[in-house]
């Protein structure tokens, strides 16, 4: 292979490596800013306190051996009537598995505000999770990036001179 080939080659992979992450990760930083203000606003006494009625299942695994995730889609209705949600998404599982019936209401349910998708939260501590999976793929997207640009360094090199240094 020419090195001028090599070289056209290594370009492009850059640039779409470089264009991937530059595209997704501001979208996952977003999201997940934007979940750490909803559950942070929902578990400080920010938010909306109600009721929420689990109506649907949904469960999903990431892997084939890996386990079952399961949330619950219902109806939020607010103490004083001021929002009403349907289809609305609980952050946490409720304590069941996979195919089990609907739990009973859950109060106090806790909405932060957002609406795309609309999510209920439980009173808890657990607000920096959605940080700390953020400030994760940051880093992750940081590294992709650092090894990218160290295969288009060695990729551009002369093959003479790629066991050198």
């Amino acid at each position: 292979m020419s090195p001028e080939v090599r070289l056209v080659g290594a370009r492009v992979g850059l640039v779409a490596g470089l264009l991937l992450i530059v595209l997704l990760t501001p979208v996952a930083v977003a999201s997940g800013i934007s979940g750490t203000a909803d559950a942070y606003r929902a578990t400080h006494g920010l938010g909306t306190e109600g009721t929420f009625v689990p109506e649907r299942q949904s469960c999903h695994q990431r892997r084939p051996w890996s386990p079952w995730h399961c949330s619950w889609y219902g109806a939020f209705t607010a103490d004083d009537g001021s929002v009403v949600l349907d289809q609305v998404l609980l952050d946490d599982a409720l304590g069941t598995g996979r195919g089990d019936d609907p739990p009973p209401p859950v109060r106090p349910a806790v909405f932060g505000g957002s609406t795309d998708p609309a999510v209920v939260h439980l009173p808890s501590d657990r607000w920096w999770l959605p940080l700390a999976v953020t400030l994760g793929l940051v880093g992750a997207a940081a590294v992709a990036t650092l090894r990218l640009l160290r295969w288009y360094r060695r990729a551009s090199r002369p093959p003479e001179s790629r066991h050198q240094a």
